[in-house]
């Protein structure tokens, strides 16, 4: 008697790993997209899109599960946009034709703009923008986010409270008054 299962022509191993595969991209997925979008240069959307899904097809095809997926993911993915970036070639002439888009979705609940969130964040260095996208919004420990950017937990820490005092000053611009002026 036939089986009218879908999975009846795919091995118990293979089903096992599709579903950790679909936890790890329900899980991961939103925040690996939106730290892939503030790496480099420029950094457009169909590029970041595209990375996200080739470092989850280099997961599906490792033997065994990486210990942090989070930092494994985000570290290809960084490495895979970065050669993207430096070959300039096919997908050089796409990211010119393709405009770039918001970092945030706007949501009305709320507080933060997102126009002017990316703006700011687009403002900070790369490696300083990275690194609070990855902490803030990827939600990565400062160990994760050294091992992928390839710095000391240190280094890696200065440079987020450094880009944090940019994006303060990008957007709280005013100066305090000076003591002069307050003493008129």
């Amino acid at each position: 008697m036939a089986s009218s299962s879908p999975f009846a022509s795919i091995g118990i191993d293979e089903l096992i790993e599709a579903a950790t595969l679909s936890k790890i991209w329900n899980e991961h997925a939103d925040r690996l997209l939106l730290i892939a979008r503030s790496i480099g240069p420029g950094s457009d959307s169909a590029l970041a899109e595209d990375a996200v899904q080739e470092a989850f097809v280099r997961l599906a095809s490792q033997a065994e599960m990486p210990d942090d997926p989070m930092a494994w993911l985000v570290r290809v993915t960084r490495n895979q946009i970065l050669q993207w970036h430096r070959s300039r070639g096919r997908r050089r002439c796409r990211e010119t034709r393709v405009g770039r888009a918001d970092w945030f979705q706007v949501d009305i609940s709320e507080s933060i703009d997102a126009a002017t969130a990316t703006a700011a964040l687009m403002k900070v260095d790369s490696p300083m923008r990275e690194i609070i996208v990855m902490h803030l919004w990827g939600d990565m420990t400062f160990e994760s986010i050294a091992e992928v950017m390839e710095l000391s937990r240190a280094s890696t820490h200065r440079r987020f409270h450094s880009g944090l005092e940019t994006l303060k000053q990008q957007l709280n611009p005013v100066d305090p008054p000076s003591v002069t002026q307050q003493i008129q």
